[in-house]
């Protein structure tokens, strides 16, 4: 937690508090702010005046309180600004355009074909060029960029450290290649963080202070809020599990590890060993080798075939084991799983939650949620606009002396 320092501190403090409450409302009053934020009346009529003035927050209607006095409704101004969102995955870009609700107001999906680094920074350029000329007139209101991306990476320098399985992505200045392409203040994160902070703000975790995301993807990564704030470790890349061991003498996996949970649990392992099976065993009912895909596969499982649910199952068994890590590391009151491994449903699930049972204290079992996200779009891509809202609140202290 931040130490207040100042008096400068402490405004920000309180503005930044503000804000968070009218962004997580649909609507409060003068009194409601002042009740939830221990700041006098007087403090908060001089907070909410200022940001008025400054067209973040508007007066909405007057509502009715305790003993049937009224009061007026205050909301954030949802178009005082904006921000570009991209999530980038190993295989695909989806960019959007977000108000200050960090409501999704157009949005676009790239298939990735050629998965290289260049195609990629080239692409993500492209989506970026597109969305501000779709937005031209609010170009000016355009407060940043965040860019959800894989890891591990370096999110205080936007500097992408390694992503597996994907040719030429190491060490590159994501954020600084986008800055100076587009003179915009730009944010990358990594998918996992940004997931975490969207299943917080919109999902299932909304509110609880120690949350665990887990990205059950082409890679696998956890973003992990304690206390109510990302952990990231001395150099951003806290929750990076899937480069934990759980073969001691496995594979060698591209970061210099062996045996990564990723390389057993991820959906691109996933599709390798489906594949396999499909050229050696040619299961009836499944599709040819090159048609198959890892929806296929969950669809097959729904339906009952045994070779597929055995295969979903198994997998599910090595994400557990990472799981058990996860949970002893960091104790979290709830771990949502989410991506394309997780279209396994309950199948996956199930059998993840009972490795996970064998292999912890029941009490610590039994006190931990293990959920599916169920947000829509995927909280990766819906952190990405909130991302740069929030950032800008952080910067938003100086309007005190306004």
């Amino acid at each position: 937690m931040k130490q207040i320092n100042s008096v400068y501190d402490l405004q920000e403090n309180n503005l930044k508090r503000v804000l968070e409450l009218l962004m997580e409302s649909d609507g409060l009053t003068r009194q409601d702010l002042s009740e939830r934020t221990g700041l006098s009346p007087a403090g908060i009529s001089k907070i909410i005046r200022n940001l008025i003035t400054k067209g973040l927050v508007y007066e909405d209607r007057v509502v009715k309180r305790r003993k049937g006095r009224r009061a007026i409704s205050l909301k954030i101004n949802p178009d005082s600004m904006y921000a570009v969102g991209i999530r980038f995955a190993r295989n695909y870009i989806k960019r959007g355009f977000f108000n200050a609700k960090g409501e999704l107001l157009s949005s676009e999906l790239e298939v990735l074909e050629d998965q290289t680094a260049e195609r990629a920074v080239e692409a993500i350029s492209e989506l970026i060029k597109k969305t501000l000329s779709m937005h031209h007139a609010r170009r000016d209101r355009v407060m940043g960029i965040g860019i959800s991306a894989p890891g591990p990476l370096f999110a205080h320098e936007g500097r992408i450290v390694l992503i597996s399985n994907a040719p030429g992505w190491r060490n590159i200045s994501l954020s600084r290649l986008i800055e100076e392409q587009f003179g915009i203040p730009t944010l990358v994160e990594h998918d996992a963080n940004v997931s975490v902070l969207a299943e917080y703000w919109y999902g299932q975790g909304r509110g609880m202070k120690n949350l665990v995301y887990v990205v059950a993807d082409r890679g696998v990564g956890a973003g992990v809020l304690v206390d109510g704030s990302v952990y990231r470790g001395n150099q951003n890349i806290a929750g990076e599990i899937g480069h934990t061991t759980i073969d001691f003498d496995g594979p060698q996996c591209d970061c210099g590890n062996r045996g990564c949970l990723e390389m057993y649990s991820s959906s691109l392992s996933f599709l390798r060993k489906a594949r396999r099976i499909a050229r050696m065993i040619q299961p009836a009912g499944w599709p040819d080798e090159e048609c198959l895909t890892s929806d296929k596969i969950f669809t097959l499982a729904a339906q009952g075939d045994r070779v597929a649910v055995q295969l979903v199952e198994e997998f599910g068994r090595f994400m557990g084991i990472g799981i058990v890590n996860t949970i002893n590391a960091f104790n979290p009151d709830m771990i949502v799983l989410g991506d394309e491994m997780a279209r396994g449903g309950h199948i996956w699930l199930d059998a993840l939650k009972e490795v996970v049972q064998e292999r912890t204290i029941s009490d610590v079992f039994e006190s931990t949620q293990i959920v599916l996200s169920d947000l829509e779009p995927e909280p990766s891509f819906l952190g990405t606009g909130r991302l740069v809202i929030v950032e800008a609140f952080n910067n938003l202290a100086s309007i005190m002396d306004g």
